[in-house]
């Protein structure tokens, strides 16, 4: 019978690991969180730029539910971002308010332009001044939830419980 052999297998990511330069986890953070803050600016302007279309389609209120779904992500993605939760909040009860009336080929522009106007305000308000508008976006996730009350009580369903 012959001896195993062992073959020690050289991997090119722990040889690197082990040279010298390159960055810690701490420093790679702290240069992403540096990156990211110098375009908050610019991102905020995408923001206000988004609100602006979703209210110039509350007004027309020709627009299908795919459209205001899509401006509501774009809303929720750069808030995101920053860890802006409020925003992040509103934009998200927006995304389930108008997807639920696109399942349901509805439309209900007066919830829309109410959540718009909320997301408005949010974004419009300096982060430490916003603890009182936490009802408000309380009030939107009741208006999308009864939106869901309404649609099960149709089918005989009760809503998921939260």
């Amino acid at each position: 019978m012959s001896e195993a052999e062992v073959f020690k297998v050289r991997n090119r990511l722990a040889q690197h690991v082990t040279e010298p330069g390159g960055m810690t986890a701490g420093m790679a953070n702290s240069r992403a969180g540096r990156e990211l803050a110098a375009q908050q600016g610019r991102s905020y302007e995408a923001i206000g730029e988004t609100l602006e279309t979703l209210e110039w389609l509350c007004d027309t209120r020709d627009a299908p539910m795919d459209s205001v779904y899509d401006l509501s992500t774009q809303v929720l993605d750069i808030a995101g971002l920053f860890d802006d939760k409020q925003l992040c909040r509103a934009a998200y009860s927006l995304c389930e308010l108008s997807d639920k009336l696109r399942t349901r080929e509805g439309e209900d522009w007066a919830s829309i332009k109410l959540h718009v106007n909320g997301m408005r305000l949010i974004w419009n308000t300096e982060a430490a001044g916003r603890e009182h508008l936490d009802a408000m976006v309380e009030g939107l996730w009741a208006l999308t939830d009864r939106l869901r009350v309404d649609d099960s009580e149709g089918e005989g369903e009760t809503p998921p419980a939260e």
